[in-house]
């Protein structure tokens, strides 16, 4: 059983396509490319083994320095630059104690429409609105927003 020079070439064409997904760098795409310039041509002219080498290496070189930064520019998007920082500005800022903070063990607090981990000194119940004090890592520190401190 022998396979048609053609199909030999198409589907060199999608291995290398298909390699490509596995690998970084935007390169063996253009090989794909190559070889499927080489099939096309096939398809209309008989070429020897040589001469068929010679297109594939050319219309990959060739695809390759046309097109890489092109077709790169469309397969990887774009991308925004979002402040994905986990810092708590300011740290004077408020939240809702959504899990009782009962000290030492751990609390959560609603803040900036997500939910973190809250430790504080004394015990705030569920609901309370606090004042955040300090931020080590993902674990903020909080105290109640009015103290009777400063009724004092």
């Amino acid at each position: 059983m022998t396979i048609s020079p053609i199909l030999a070439w198409f589907l060199t064409g999608l291995l290398f396509f298909a390699t490509e997904l596995a690998l970084p760098g935007f390169i063996v795409f253009f090989f794909g490319i190559g070889a499927w310039c080489v099939a096309l041509l096939l398809w209309s002219v008989d070429l020897s083994l040589s001469a068929q080498l010679g297109v594939f290496i050319v219309a990959s070189l060739v695809s390759l320095l046309l097109l890489r930064s092109w077709l790169r520019g469309i397969f990887a998007g774009r991308s925004l630059t979002e402040d994905d920082s986990t810092m708590v500005e300011p740290l004077s800022a408020t939240g809702i104690v959504s899990r009782d903070i009962v000290p030492p063990a751990e609390g959560q607090v609603r803040f900036g429409g997500s939910y973190w981990r809250a430790a504080a000194d004394e015990r705030i119940a569920s609901g309370t609105v606090v004042r955040i004090i300090e931020q080590k890592d993902l674990l903020i520190r909080v105290e109640p927003a009015q103290t009777d401190r400063e009724d004092d």
